[in-house]
């Protein structure tokens, strides 16, 4: 079933304006909300007879479906997993809705809160300072891919709990004439308790990358709506291709680490803790489906595939960027050039205040490697900001967080005393004198 969202003033395409989070007309200006779209039972269009824009399927694999659009007879293809899309011929959107029903028929959503100018905006301030960009990948040509794609997540609900027993160690230094004695109080350290996390988001779609999917969040699911497919009118949508247990690990591991976040702060006190009892257990998992609005932008660049994503909600933004090596090249000369004659100046300066000769080519050499190295870096890493999440901070409640047990008991003590003089026993100044210490 392929359908789409009409007026109910003039009967032309409806689109979801995520400006002004309500659908509006383009033809006639006319604004609805979601209760006004279903009251006219728009939502339930399929039931009708009446309802004429809904051209069927005419033929489906295990790889692409093709349906035949209502408005103007030609063929919308898809692969198997898009849910939304346009007639490339009329433009018009469309929805397949058999691709959202039965068991892909998704609980909850996050509408887009942003235009498509608005992402474009911010796609392109994104690229400023961005040296080793290739021209062609700046261009509007390849800019104006950029895709309002609802993408399939599943959202992990559970509890952790934690049980950490070991000895910690609090160090403090202090001088005494010409020694410095450490002090290491020695403390038997116990921390237990429980964490409930709602909505840890794993993308479930194989063709996003996961890194990027986990770099453009946090997402605010306080804004979670019923799924409606009001809400795809005028984006992309595609449905999951891998399934909650396949992904279920993936949350497993940001539960377990958010506990270990927790417990790291409340051990942030001790300078070396050595764990003798580590335990954590995720309980009572429950999850949802749902799609989360994401820009993306996918590219190739010497026939290697790029992916640019910004969260549709919040804006936040990331993506692996193309490099082009001859800008990087010549940026390294640029900045070897410049650190070299730092260097040298630094060193002519240094001869003149010490009244001393040193080796300017050495100098200059240094310098000016360690400097083209370092800035050559720092801008490659512009490049490649994403990173897999390894913990769900960003979900977890304060009031959701219990430790049943904190509790810290002095073990001992020990210190050690270290001359700093060079005048001590044997000229070696740094070793500890005569085994003082005490316990």
């Amino acid at each position: 079933m392929v359908k789409s969202l009409k007026c109910l003033n003039c009967g032309a395409d409806l689109l979801f304006n995520p400006t002004i989070q309500k659908w509006k007309c383009e033809w006639c200006d006319s604004e609805y909300e979601k209760k006004d779209l279903d009251a006219a039972n728009i939502e339930t269009a399929e039931e009708s007879a009446s309802v004429q824009s809904e051209p069927s399927q005419i033929y489906a694999d295990s790889d692409v479906c093709v349906y035949s659009c209502s408005y103007c007879g030609a063929e919308v293809v898809t692969d198997n997993v898009t849910a939304a899309s346009s007639c490339v011929y009329c433009q018009r959107p469309v929805v397949m809705g058999a691709q959202l029903s039965g068991e892909f028929k998704p609980s909850v959503l996050i509408p887009f809160h942003n235009t498509k100018d608005q992402a474009l905006n911010i796609f392109k301030n994104y690229l400023k300072g961005k040296r080793f960009l290739p021209n062609e990948y700046k261009s509007d040509q390849n800019i104006e891919k950029l895709t309002g794609v609802y993408l399939p997540f599943w959202l992990y609900d559970g509890d952790v709990s934690f049980t950490v027993h070991g000895e910690g160690d609090i160090v403090s230094t202090r001088r005494s004439g010409d020694y410095v004695i450490k002090k290491t109080d020695v403390y038997s350290v116990s921390r237990e308790g429980q964490i409930k996390i709602d909505n840890i988001p794993v993308d479930a779609s194989k063709r996003t990358p996961d890194d990027i999917m986990d770099s453009i969040e946090p997402f605010n699911f306080a804004e979670l709506s019923e799924f409606s497919t009001h809400y795809l009118s005028g984006f992309l949508a595609e449905r999951y291709d891998e399934d909650k247990e396949t992904l279920y690990q993936r949350a497993k591991t940001r539960f377990e680490g958010s506990a270990e976040n927790t417990v790291k702060r409340s051990l942030s006190k001790y300078s070396t803790v050595r764990r003798q009892v580590d335990k954590k257990r995720v309980d009572n998992v429950s999850s949802k489906y749902g799609l989360l609005p994401v820009w993306m932008l996918f590219s190739k660049y010497k026939d290697k595939p790029y992916t640019y994503a910004a969260n549709g909600q919040t804006d936040k933004i990331t993506g692996n960027l193309p490099i082009d090596s001859g800008k990087v090249f010549t940026f390294f000369l640029l900045m070897l050039a410049i650190f070299a004659a730092v260097g040298t100046v630094l060193n002519l300066a240094y001869q003149f205040l010490a009244e001393t000769e040193s080796e300017l080519v050495i100098w200059a050499v240094v310098v000016g490697l360690l400097g083209a190295i370092i800035s050559t870096l720092l801008e490659w890493q512009k490049h490649k900001p994403v990173k897999k999440a390894t913990d769900a901070d960003y979900y977890v409640k304060e009031d959701n967080v219990n430790m049943s047990l904190i509790q810290d008991t002095f073990l001992r003590s020990h210190e050690t005393r270290t001359k700093t003089s060079s005048q001590s026993s044997g000229g070696k100044g740094g070793r500890s004198s005569g085994g003082r210490s005490r316990r």
